[in-house]
């Protein structure tokens, strides 16, 4: 019976990267959706925090915390960004996850 490779000897005995390196030239495919994940939720942040702005900008009527220009950007900018980047790049995070 063999025995199983583990990450911490074995990787460097048979030349595979190991720390940052492993993640940016991995080909497995659950690193890969680790990685979409944490992607995501970095965006999640991002855009929560844009909401955050948003959400204090409207607090009171005639309360200004940012010029309305700037206003209408963050708007539009929220919704790309949590559409584009933390709710699609999830589904394809848990979809990698998925594959046996």
């Amino acid at each position: 019976m063999q025995t199983p490779l583990t990450l911490s000897g074995d990787a460097e005995r048979l030349g595979q990267p190991t720390g940052i390196r492993r993640w940016l030239t991995t080909t497995n495919h659950k690193d890969i959706g680790t990685l979409y994940l944490c992607f995501s939720f970095t965006m999640f942040i991002v855009g929560g925090l844009m909401a955050l702005i948003i959400r204090a900008e409207l607090f009171q009527p005639g309360l200004q915390f940012v010029h309305p220009e700037f206003f209408n950007q963050l708007t539009t900018m929220h919704g790309l960004i949590m559409v584009f980047g933390a709710f699609m790049p999830a589904f394809v995070g848990f979809a990698n996850w998925q594959i046996r």
